[in-house]
């Protein structure tokens, strides 16, 4: 069996001391890839020289929707320059929350849609976090379809079968964890 781990966060100080040992077992344990997701810019970056040095690691970049009050005037610019390398697979974990009230909603929205934009201009797909926000992420991902079929995943989708329907006529993928 070849199994991929699509979602995962090993730029977090949990993995400091041992990363190496953790791609390792993996790897023994037949995960052949590994999948880290920037949440922002430092994350990124941190996820794009993981993969650099780990062959079977890849990254995606984005500014994770809780984060998106705290970036900085540069950092959606280091988003996009990242979004360039062999080694990133993906773009986000981009969406909107509402569970957590870390970020205002008309933040989470404008990089939502600038995920997309970058998603679409560098061919690569986006992964969506939603949370308590299924309407509003659909919408958003309505107009974005306007340009042409969809090419992401709706991370850790819990909402309803007609919201299940929508996403996958527009081309979405979904993936299903252990909060569902």
């Amino acid at each position: 069996m070849n199994l991929i781990d699509t979602h995962c966060h090993l730029d977090e100080d949990a993995f400091s001391d041992d990363l190496e040992d953790v791609v390792c077992a993996a790897l023994k344990n037949g995960v052949s890839a590994i999948v880290t997701i920037g949440t922002d810019a430092r994350s990124s970056r941190r996820s794009v020289e993981m993969a650099e040095r780990f062959p079977s690691v890849y990254a995606a970049v984005g500014i994770h929707p809780n984060y998106t009050s705290e970036a900085g005037v540069g950092d959606w610019d280091v988003i996009k320059e990242l979004a360039r390398s062999p080694t990133v697979v993906a773009i986000g974990e981009t969406g909107l929350d509402r569970y957590w009230d870390y970020a205002p909603p008309e933040i989470q929205r404008d990089y939502f849609v600038r995920h997309l934009e970058l998603s679409r201009s560098c061919g690569k797909p986006f992964i969506v976090h939603c949370r308590d926000a299924d309407a509003e992420v659909r919408e958003v991902l309505r107009r974005d379809a306007e340009h042409g079929t969809l090419n992401g995943v709706m991370h850790s989708f819990c909402q309803t079968l007609e919201s299940a329907q929508e996403c996958l006529r527009m081309g979405m993928h979904l993936s299903f964890t252990g909060m569902l």
